[in-house]
């Protein structure tokens, strides 16, 4: 066993048991004609359980073959990750919409891009594509953020 897997299996067993947790709190309820024994927390539980067999096949070492020290994590990693957290911030103040387009378009930037104008407007066209079929096809709904109900 490593160090380092045991570590990533722990934190992959914590993050299962918070998720499995989670599923005591679903308050949807299957209609009888669809139900067949198993709840909404089904499915979920069981991916759940898939993952912490794996997260304890990787501390046990099983299926992992010896290898060398992976290099270091490289930085844009970390930006990326830091970038993801603020845009879920930024979902609750700006809403859905123009925090997509944004981290879109800083992401894009940031991994190489150098043509705004060519990567705004293909952020905008998979924004339009996500909100055809999402929000009018599928009658979805997205944050608006306290921007957006300010107006409202």
């Amino acid at each position: 066993m490593r160090r380092e897997d045991v570590i990533v299996a722990v934190v992959a067993l914590a993050a299962c048991a918070v998720a499995f947790g989670l599923t005591y709190r679903f308050t949807t309820t299957t209609p009888g004609a669809m139900m067949s024994g198993m709840g909404a927390e089904f499915f979920p539980r069981l991916v759940i359980g898939v993952i912490a067999l794996l997260a304890v096949c990787i501390a046990l070492g099983i299926g992992s073959p010896a290898m060398a020290k992976p290099a270091p994590v490289a930085p844009i990693v970390w930006i990326t990750a830091a970038l993801l957290a603020a845009y879920v911030a930024a979902l609750e103040l700006i809403g859905m919409w123009a925090a997509s387009l944004v981290i879109m378009v800083v992401l894009g930037r940031l991994w190489g891009e150098r043509n705004v104008i060519k990567l705004t407007a293909a952020s905008a066209a998979l924004l339009a594509v996500v909100y055809l079929v999402f929000i009018r096809f599928l009658k979805g709904g997205f944050p608006e953020g306290w921007v957006a109900r300010l107006w409202s």
